[in-house]
């Protein structure tokens, strides 16, 4: 029931955000400072995603996280946007605009394939640039967080919460 309602609620942002213009978001969305990334970071109340990357239809980024997830942990929180910068960063946001934009309503069916390996490089992204910050609690967070998923999939057509934790584990090892 989950995954449905991930791939649904995602869609919907995909399909908002990408309408509205990079000027209008900041008149109903309070916007928080990311210090990982130079992209508009947005908190919204009430949504079932805990954060996620998009490009308006100007082609600038944002990232929207939950206010639930900054307050009820703030170190996870910081890995969530430094996750989201990585997607950023590493051109997934891009590559979802530019080659799956024009795909029709079912836009996950032709990222499926890709969507395992954003993640964990989001991941490792993340941890990355929480350790240039000196931040290891927000990584010993987002391990956690994955932790309790278990051989559950993270989201729609994406890892296990034991594959993303062991891949943080890993690439927070890596020198």
């Amino acid at each position: 029931m989950r995954l449905p309602l991930l791939a649904i609620a995602t869609l919907f942002a995909f399909a908002l955000f990408r309408s509205a213009t990079v000027d209008a978001r900041p008149m109903w969305l309070p916007e928080v400072e990311n210090p990982y990334c130079d992209i508009a970071t947005f908190v919204a109340p009430n949504v079932p995603e805990q954060a996620v990357s998009l490009a308006g239809d100007d082609g600038k980024g944002m990232i929207v996280v939950s206010a639930r997830t900054l307050s009820q942990s703030p170190e996870y929180g910081h890995f969530l946007m430094a996750h989201e910068c990585c997607h950023h960063t590493l051109g997934h946001v891009r590559m979802f605009n530019q080659e799956l934009g024009q795909m029709g309503p079912q836009p996950f069916f032709y990222i499926k394939p890709a969507l395992r390996s954003m993640e964990l490089d989001a991941d490792c992204c993340a941890v990355k640039m929480l350790k240039a910050t000196h931040e290891p609690m927000s990584i010993v967070a987002g391990e956690a967080v994955m932790s309790k998923f278990g051989d559950r999939p993270t989201g729609a057509y994406y890892p296990t919460g034991t594959e993303r934790a062991a891949n943080i584990s890993a690439c927070e090892a890596r020198d």
